[in-house]
Formats: C-alpha cells, structure tokens, sequence
C-alpha cells in the first residue's frame, strides 16, 4: 500500500522539520505550509491522507480551515489532528466543535503521535465504510447519498469511472504500483470537482478502480473532460519507458495465455437524470454497467451520457 501522506501547516519552520523527522521514520511522507491559507491549497492540490495544523497561525488560522473543509463534501471527512499550548482549554474545545479527530499538546511525544495517527486513520475508514486507500466514502455511503437524492426529487448527474485496463496494469506491476494509480485517480477526481464542480457535490470509491461522482447536470461535462485530459497525462508515466514507447504491456488472459494489452484509459459513465426518470439505487446501477461497457469499448478515454427517456 502506498505510504500514508501527511500534511503539516504551522509557521513555525523548525516545527515542521521536526515532525518531519518523527514521521518519515515511521514511513510517513511529509508535506508542509506555512500558513492556513497556503495549506488549504495544499490539501486540494496533494490530497494528504490526514492534517497536522496549529490553531493560531497568520492569514488563516486553523479553525478557519477546519470550517472551510467541513463544509466541502469533497474534504468533509479528512481527518484533522490540530495543535495546541499547554493549558490551552478553549482551543481543544473550539477544535472539537468543528469536527477535529484529536488535538495534541505541544511539546508532543512523538510515539504518541505516531500511534494517534494510525489510530484516526483507521478509524475514520471504518466509521465512514470509507476505502481505506483512498478514504473516499464506501458503498453504504454512496447508496445512502444516491437515495437521498433520487427522495427528494432535485435533479441530478450520476458519474460512473473506472479504469481501462488497469488489471493488466497490476498483473504487470504489482499490487503497490496498482495502489498508487488508485490514489492518483482519486485525486485526480477530487481536484477536478473542487475546479469544476459545486457545493454539495458528492465522491465516492466503490472499490477496486471504479468510482461515482454526483453532481448538477450542468457540471459534469467540465468534471468528466478535465479528469480525462488529467488522466490521460498521468497514465503513461505509470509505465516503464519500454512499455510506453510501444503501447501496451504483454501479460496473461483468463486462459493463461499471453495477450498485448493497451496502456490504461479512462471510462466514464453518465445518467442525467433530468433525462431519464429514475425511481430506485438499482435501476441506477444497471442503466450505469451499461454505459460503462459501452464507454469501455471506445478504446481510448472517454464520457458516455445516457440520453434516452425511457
């Protein structure tokens, strides 16, 4: 599994490199800010699997970047650990009522820290049936969310993605590479939502390499053409340059024979429902297994909307 990425916003520099430090030997990757505004960016940018932030800092303070998160459905439920003095009462207090995981003292005790870390990792997974990769909302999430909406009526866009030949990829490269291009994707969705999508639109990993965005019917071109032009230049560097120079990798089919496979793409299904009339989360799921073969036999990266009425 790839490592766990860890980002640290605190204006202090000398801070940062002893976190640093203490993390990377527990096989963190460690990014950093100076401020909470530079770190906000940070977070939609590099994607961390959790945040360290003070609480006082200049430009942005830490709660103000909680609020902001909590209130995206795109980071709602990234973990937070935030920093605080000793005897600092009110600040774990204000931290916990906007939905911080934890709150550590400073000075710490780096093993604490390690151990709280793992800790909310793995516990934010399991609360949210989020995918432990990606940490991404599961399939309890998504079908609550999907019924939600098909309730009220409000007209929606159901996204459906998932990889092209990314099985090849992993037979070929191994489960770590294949995690990594999970992850990757991921992000590539949560940045292209935060620039093209709107407030309340929702994302979702069903497992393995397919996952769902919901969003307006007004939005999903822009999301779905910016993901493919994202992974379409990620994708070759995921393969070694013999690979990339001649365009597809050479591994075994269901037969045990060996067979060329292209290089990944992207496959992208959509259901508008202002087009179609949809009554229940199966009917849902069908009309969007559908789509996706359809979209999968393009033979490159590509968006396939649902138009029919019926």
């Amino acid at each position: 599994m790839p490592t766990k990425r860890i980002l640290v916003i605190d204006d202090s520099v000398s801070f940062q490199e002893t976190i640093r430090a203490v993390l990377s030997l527990a096989d963190f990757e460690v990014i950093a800010a100076d401020n909470g505004k530079e770190g906000l960016e940070k977070i939609y940018k590099e994607t961390p699997d959790l945040i360290i932030l003070d609480c006082i800092m200049p430009e942005m303070d830490g709660y103000e970047v909680v609020r902001t998160m909590r209130e995206d459905p795109v980071l709602f439920n990234k973990p937070v650990i935030m920093l605080t003095g000793k005897d600092a009462e009110y600040d774990e207090i204000k931290g916990l009522a906007l939905g911080i995981d934890d709150y550590i003292v400073k000075p710490f005790n780096p093993a604490l820290l390690v151990a709280r870390i793992n800790t909310i990792l793995d516990r934010k997974a399991q609360s949210l049936n989020a995918n432990p990769l990606t940490l991404l909302c599961g399939n309890i999430v998504i079908k609550s969310e999907i019924e939600k909406r098909l309730s009220t009526g409000k007209v929606f866009a159901m996204m459906y993605i998932d990889i092209s030949n990314f099985k090849s990829f992993n037979d070929t490269y191994g489960f770590q590479k294949g995690d990594e291009v999970i992850k990757a994707t991921a992000n590539i969705l949560i940045r292209s939502v935060k620039e093209y999508g709107e407030k309340g639109d929702f994302i979702g990993h069903i497992g393995g390499d397919d996952f769902v965005i919901l969003t307006t019917n007004e939005k999903f071109g822009q999301i779905g053409d910016n993901i493919i032009k994202m992974f379409d230049t990620m994708a070759p560097d995921c393969y070694d340059p013999q690979d990339r120079a001649r365009g597809y990798v050479i591994a075994l089919d269901r037969n045990n024979n060996e067979h060329k496979y292209p290089m990944m793409t992207i496959s992208i299904a959509v259901i508008d429902t202002s087009h179609r009339k949809i009554i229940h989360y199966g009917q849902l799921s069908e009309i969007a297994a559908e789509l996706k073969k359809h979209a999968k036999q393009q033979g490159k990266s590509s968006l396939v909307v649902d138009r029919r009425r019926k």
